[in-house]
């Protein structure tokens, strides 16, 4: 069985009656020691709130034994909130450097795109002027951040599988190089590329060629 996170490995483990226990015991056993050894934990099962029936089991225990202390009162949802507290807080902290580093993606690519497109404007004038259409001048620039976006999916690659090692101590249950997770995060920098690029193309597309090739 499991003691731990479910990430631990299972251990071994053997039952056997107090009673048993107490005879294996022997000679060693004191009378003043618990039927367990040191302590023990109990596992109740009750269609009332947590919070209401930790009274009534002080109160059961105190009956048999008042000098015997029950301590961690608990909540079987807290206990394995608490347990899986560690990886929850690396999983929040990883999510926020993920929110990041989207949000300065996105504001990269739309910068370097809007650069670009203004680098360009001459040139998308001419074009304009030369009988290009609209749809045009907008797939040029979605090209732009296509390109870009190839090159992020394959610096990513090349980053996730130099950090496999990492990333598993912090999985459970799945592999760094799960092939649908990698396709869907391919897919999401694609559209991401594509939805940052669209005010910049958008703006390129309706530049007037007249102003454009008069301007230096």
């Amino acid at each position: 069985m499991k003691e731990g996170s479910p990430d631990s490995p299972a251990k071994q483990q053997g039952y056997q009656p107090v009673e048993q226990f107490e005879r294996s015991l022997g000679s060693l056993a004191s009378p003043a020691d618990p039927p367990t050894g040191n302590g023990g934990f109990i596992v109740a099962r009750t269609r009332m709130e947590p919070d209401q029936i930790a009274s009534a089991l002080r109160a059961a225990v105190r009956s048999l034994d008042p000098q015997l202390p029950l301590t961690q009162v608990q909540s079987m949802e807290y206990t394995v909130h608490d347990s899986e507290a560690p990886r929850r807080f690396n999983t929040a902290l990883i999510s926020a450097f993920a929110i990041a580093a989207v949000l300065l993606a996105a504001l990269g690519i739309y910068s370097v795109i809007a650069f670009s497109a203004d680098l360009r404007a001459q040139e998308m004038a001419i074009r304009m002027a030369l009988g290009s259409q609209r749809a045009g001048i907008l797939a040029l620039v979605f090209k732009s951040a296509v390109k870009l976006a190839l090159a992020g999916c394959v610096v990513g690659l090349l980053g996730a599988g130099a950090a496999s090692r990492l990333l598993q101590s912090f999985l459970f249950g799945v592999s760094p190089f799960d092939p649908a997770v990698l396709m869907l995060a391919a897919v999401f920098v694609f559209l991401l590329a594509l939805a940052a690029s669209w005010l910049p193309a958008r703006r390129a597309a309706s530049i007037n060629p007249m102003k454009a090739l008069r301007a230096d």
